[in-house]
């Protein structure tokens, strides 16, 4: 496995926040201008919309959270790059989610879960393919 740097790192972490339609099949993502590492968006999945504000801590992390003026469920999520050893990166994805359980027969945790974790390897692996593309690229030129 080619390792990749922090920057080719942050770089997939933002393309994955300001287009998430290109990680994830069937969104469609409207992002603001970015200003002060700040950007408003706006994701849609088929009639489920809901609009996030987006704060980005170079080459750290970035935060998401749901706007609270609105009537969607409160969420938040955190992209922090960490490197417990020189070179050796990885990213920490964390999720805070209000679920309705009004069904007490149905946990849908789990699967939330599980799906979470799929999609953020899969981002994973189509960041370290762009990386290594880019560096495919270099060495051609």
């Amino acid at each position: 496995m080619t390792p990749i740097t922090r920057s080719q790192l942050w770089q997939g972490l933002v393309l994955c926040a300001r287009s998430p339609e290109k990680f994830t099949h069937g969104l469609q993502c409207d992002s603001d201008e970015l200003i002060n590492n700040k950007f408003k968006r706006i994701i849609k999945a088929g009639q489920t919309s809901f609009c996030e504000q987006v704060v980005l801590y170079p080459e750290q992390k970035i935060f998401t959270k749901t706007a609270g003026n609105l009537d969607q469920i409160s969420a938040q999520s955190t992209a922090s790059i960490e490197e417990p050893d020189t070179g050796a990166l990885f990213v920490r994805f964390r999720y805070k989610r209000e679920l309705d359980n009004s069904d007490n027969h149905v946990d849908f945790g789990a699967p939330i879960k599980a799906a979470y974790v799929q999609l953020d390897r899969d981002a994973v692996a189509l960041m370290r393919m762009l990386a290594e593309s880019e560096l495919s690229n270099q060495s051609i030129n």
